[in-house]
């Protein structure tokens, strides 16, 4: 696997894990517009992720589906970010992980929009919005 091809697994694996925690909340929300809200940014997360895993996939010549990438992987072949896969705790402690995670991305996706790949730079910006 290429340095890119694991860079861009990378990517989608701190989305699809984080979206993963956040779905835990769905129906469990404090309020129904908190809950709400928080299932669409876990639903957003998903799409990113499939964004990132469909590129990766077309890679090297391995083609695999973005399905095989995301879950036909055993649990020690993620390389997501650490604080993605903190428990949700509280509402309050969600948000604030949330927090950290939503700035760092932001940062994270900017520079990648001017990226000389231009796939990288299109998922950039699509996921950036």
């Amino acid at each position: 696997m290429s340095d890119k091809q694991s860079y861009v697994r990378r990517i989608g694996d701190n989305a699809l894990v984080l979206s993963q925690r956040l779905s835990e909340w769905c129906g469990k929300g404090p309020a129904l517009e908190e809950d709400m809200a928080l299932t669409n940014v876990a639903l957003d997360l998903i799409g990113q992720a499939r964004m990132w895993f469909t590129y990766a996939g077309s890679m090297d010549g391995e083609s695999k589906t973005e399905d095989e990438i995301a879950f036909l992987r055993d649990a020690h072949q993620y390389n997501n970010l650490l604080l993605v896969e903190l428990p949700n705790g509280n509402y309050a402690n969600t948000l604030a992980r949330q927090l950290f995670f939503d700035t760092w991305h932001y940062f994270l996706l900017e520079g990648l929009c001017s990226s000389t790949d231009a796939r990288i730079a299109e998922i950039a910006q699509k996921s950036i919005k």
